[in-house]
Parts: structure tokens; sequence; C-alpha cells
């Protein structure tokens, strides 16, 4: 390949160590330095590399020069021959509605339109414009959060279809490649604004760090880059260890977990999690390997952790259905048709059937939350304890439903009536039967 310009030939030599641009590459542009300058740069070596360009803009509504910027793209596209898609959101509604800051509400809305941007273009790649600072600013953000090694390890050159061609160029480069290229550009004033916090880190700390060790950023970029890689070893060392997931669950031998240290252990939790589509938190992770022999644990997106005394088992079950209040007649609560009958007389109970006083209370169908006791013939016990008693796996016991009076649980069905709850001969009663409506009850 003939290169005049040194930037593009360390540019492609870098993208072709990583196999960034072949096919289609969409290129993200804001129409910022760093955007045009790959944007400029790519085109030249697709004319020479085998391979094509589109682009793609998106804008946030952020600004009052947003308009303005996305013009500009589309006029340089169109003058240069680039085909361009562009797209728009709301970004501070979207991250009002979804409780985000608006930074994080505009990655998601601009990655998500880059995404459906590629599928429908057909594009092998998506090229976004982050250089060595960004990905030192990016190590330095995740330190002062708190991190571990795989945000130690900064930005990834590659991410699925996201690719970085200048992810080893610096900020100096790409100014000095404008210049000698006469790339044209618009400014973000946003992007001097120091109340965010990774352009303070931008503006101020990096210079100073600059200051005072001359060339860090660069080190700060490489030393990621073996965090990274020695991050992917244990994360592929780990993945060995763990079996694929099945019917929803992945299970682990305890002898294996036990018999690797505590640092490992956790690159275990968290890989069962990520088979099952979770990334696991620090808390999370702790909390399952606290588990003792018998112990279960709730986890977010319906997943359970279950400890037993020779296996680890991550499982996700069905959703369960929020809290449902019992009026008399039929009605249907997840899996169950629910049928509540007032009575007089004596009125047995059965393995579907539970009978309450009529206290006037509200009654309420829920899952078992973990909590609560029971009074039963034996004393005050509590509902983990009578699941146990009767046998009940741990996995399936928040499969039994628990009615509460007035938010307190006095039934769980198939387990316990609490004897308080228990009408007296004569007495006026609730009868309560269960109905599965598809699959099995639990038995």
């Amino acid at each position: 390949m003939k290169m005049i310009d040194p930037l593009a030939w360390r540019v492609w030599s870098y993208a072709r160590k990583w196999n960034m641009l072949d096919g289609l590459v969409l290129c993200a542009v804001s129409g910022g330095r760093d955007s045009m300058v790959m944007l400029r740069l790519l085109s030249a070596l697709g004319a020479e590399g085998g391979f094509h360009i589109a682009a793609a803009h998106f804008n946030h509504r952020l600004r009052p020069t947003a308009d303005r910027d996305e013009a500009f793209v589309r006029d340089w596209c169109r003058e240069q021959g680039i085909p361009l898609t562009c797209g728009a959101g709301d970004a501070r509604g979207f991250a009002c509605r979804e409780g985000l800051s608006v930074e994080d509400a505009a990655r998601k809305l601009r990655y998500a339109f880059l995404e459906s941007a590629a599928r429908d273009m057909g594009a092998d790649h998506i090229a976004t414009a982050h250089h060595r600072e960004d990905n030192a600013e990016t190590v330095l953000l995740h330190l002062l959060r708190g991190t571990g090694l795989q945000g130690l390890g900064g930005i990834a050159p590659v991410r699925g279809a996201i690719v970085r061609p200048l992810l080893e160029t610096s900020r100096a480069e790409i100014d000095a490649y404008a210049a000698r290229n006469s790339v044209p550009y618009v400014e973000d004033e946003s992007n001097r604004d120091t109340r965010f916090t990774r352009n303070r880190l931008r503006l101020e700390v990096l210079p100073l760090l600059e200051e005072l060790s001359p060339g860090c950023g660069g080190r700060i970029a490489a030393a990621a880059e073996l965090l990274r890689e020695e991050d992917g070893h244990l994360r592929r060392e780990a993945e060995a260890l763990v079996p694929e997931a099945s019917d929803g669950a992945v299970t682990l031998p305890v002898p294996v977990l036990e018999r690797q240290d505590k640092a490992v252990q956790r690159r275990l939790v968290r890989t069962m999690g990520r088979k099952l589509g979770i990334e696991l938190t620090k808390a999370q992770t702790e909390a399952v390997l606290s588990l003792k022999s018998g112990g279960c644990l709730d986890l977010p997106q319906d997943l359970c952790a279950v400890r037993k005394p020779h296996r680890l088992c991550l499982k996700r079950h069905a959703p369960f259905p929020p809290p449902l209040v019992l009026r008399e007649g039929r009605q249907d609560w997840g899996r169950w048709r629910i049928t509540l009958e007032r009575r007089t007389g004596p009125v047995e109970g059965g393995p579907d059937r539970i009978v309450l006083r009529d206290t006037g209370g509200e009654l309420t169908a829920a899952a078992w939350d973990g909590t609560g006791r029971l009074a039963v013939e034996n004393g005050s016990r509590t509902i983990k304890r009578l699941f146990s008693d009767a046998g009940v796996p741990i996995e399936r016991r928040r499969e039994y439903p628990a009615v509460l009076l007035d938010g307190t649980p006095v039934a769980v069905l198939k387990v316990a009536v609490d004897r308080a709850c228990r009408p007296q001969e004569n007495e006026a009663c609730l009868v309560i039967t269960w109905e599965p409506l598809r699959g099995e009850a639990p038995r």
C-alpha cells in the first residue's frame, strides 16, 4: 500500500492487527475534530485498503448548535460522496424516563442508533474516534469511581462490531493531521464545560499530570492494554471451568469452586452470571460466595443462586407477578386461577385450599419474599423452617404462593396456615382455592 502520511500508515497497521477494516465500515461522525479526522483518514485508506466507508451522525438535541453540526456533516459527506445516515433523539427526556445521567442517556441512544444503522446498511464494523487520551481519561474515571481489572483495562480496541482505529493515536497527532490535510470540523461548546467530570479530567487533571510526568497519558494507555490482556486471559480460564447454561441454569461443582483462591472464585461466579446474561456486581458476587450449604439468594433479572453441599447453581426462574388483592369470585394470578368464597361452618383445608377466619382485613396473593413466621402446632416457626420441614427444595420455594392479611403472611399454599387465622367451628370463613392454569403446581 502506498502511504504518504505517516499517521495513515500507523493507523492502517494498528487496524490490521485487530482486523478492523474490511467490508463496509460505518464511521460514527459527530462533526468534531476527532471524528472528522477519522472519516478523512479512513476515506483515504479505504481507496487503497480494499474496504468501503459510510458515515452516521446522531443528533442528541442537547445544544442550540446541534442542528448546525448535523448540517455540517451532511454537507461535507455530500461533497466527498460518502453515504450518510442521520438519526436524532431526545436525550434529556430519555434520561428522565430511565433515571440516567444525560451523558449516559446520550450514549445509550447514540449506540442504539449506530447498531441499527449498521444492520440496515449491512456494515461489518462501526468505527468510533476514541484516541489515546480518551483511553487514559477512561482509566482514571473508572479508578475514581472504583473498579476492578476490567475497568482498569480502559477502552477495548474491538467490542463486538465497534472498532477504534485511532486508539493508539495521540490528540497531538490528530491535531497535526487535521492541520496537514485541512480537515474541517465544528467545535462542541459543551466539551469545555468542566461541570462534567470527564471534561474536567481532560482539561485540568491530565494536563497537570503531563506537567508532573510528561508522556503519562501514553503510559496509562499502555498499562491499560496490559491489564486488558491479563483480564482476557483470566476470563478465558474461568470460562473453561464453568459449564455452559442448560435449561436456564449454570451449575458448578463446589470442589471446583473451593480449590481456587478468592480472586478466581469471584471470576467463576461472575462467569456463571455472564453465561445467563447478567453482569454481577462486586456486592452480588460476594453475596453468592458467602452462601452456605442450603442457602438461596435472589439476584436481578429473575435469577437466583442456590448452594447445595456439592454444587452451586445460578438459575433463571419465571418472573413472579405483582401481588394481587383477592376479591370474591375468580381471579387469575400468574400460573394460578384463584377462587375466593365466603362460607359458614366447618370447612376442611387441603393441598389446594386455604381456609381462613373472615376478619374483614385485606387478603393478598404474593410470591414468598423469604421472610415471615407462622404459628403452628409446635410453636412459632419461620416460613423458611416450615419449608425445610416439608422437604421443599430451596430453589422451588418461591413457586409456593403466600397469602397475606393486611400485609403480613398468614398462610403458604401446601405448607401451613397460621393458627391464629384458622376458623373455629361454625365461624364465618374464607375459602381460597388454587387451580394451576398451565403446567404443574408445586408438589
